[in-house]
């Protein structure tokens, strides 16, 4: 080997063996994060766990409802999970189909099995929902598509986005 060339192969060696020590470069999987949050969700009964899954900046879009909450205080009440109002049909909250974890990013495809909200019963939707990880593990923007049934989606029957945002 040519001396000119021990230079260039010690710095790529060290710079490779850097890449393998640190977290740079390495794929990160976040399935076990992820199946545990929808697991979580799914049983509705640990709501302490389930918000423990999201940062405190997180911003949470409902691109149906046109909903953008941002902060976890205001995700609490949004999702309202002690509200008397809603009640299960099934043993469960939700079915997920599939989840793809790719890096920092994950997407489920699943529905929400049918339920009860007050005096109206509502049959299953399917829903798309989007988490995104910060470096900490925990989800910092969520994106979700649900199709809705149009009577729940009603103005009358919502509040208005400024109820779930607070000053």
């Amino acid at each position: 080997m040519k001396k000119r060339s021990w230079p260039l192969l010690f710095c790529t060696l060290f710079f490779l063996s850097f890449l393998s020590c640190s977290d740079f470069g390495k794929k990160e999987d976040l399935r076990p994060i992820a199946e545990e949050f929808f697991e979580t969700y799914k049983a509705r009964k640990d709501f302490k766990k389930f918000l423990s899954f999201y940062d405190e900046q997180i911003v949470l879009e409902d691109i149906i409802n046109g909903d953008r909450i941002k902060g976890k205080r205001n995700v609490k009440a949004f999702l309202d999970w002690d509200n008397k109002k809603f009640q299960l049909i099934d043993s469960v909250v939700l079915e997920l189909e599939y989840l793809i974890v790719e890096e920092r990013k994950v997407v489920a495809k699943g529905y929400f099995t049918p339920f009860q909200w007050g005096d109206s019963k509502f049959g299953a939707m399917h829903f798309t929902t989007i988490l995104n990880f910060n470096v900490n593990k925990k989800i910092v923007k969520q994106v979700d598509w649900i199709n809705y049934p149009y009577n729940l989606i009603d103005p009358e029957n919502r509040k208005s986005a400024n109820d779930w945002i607070s000053n």
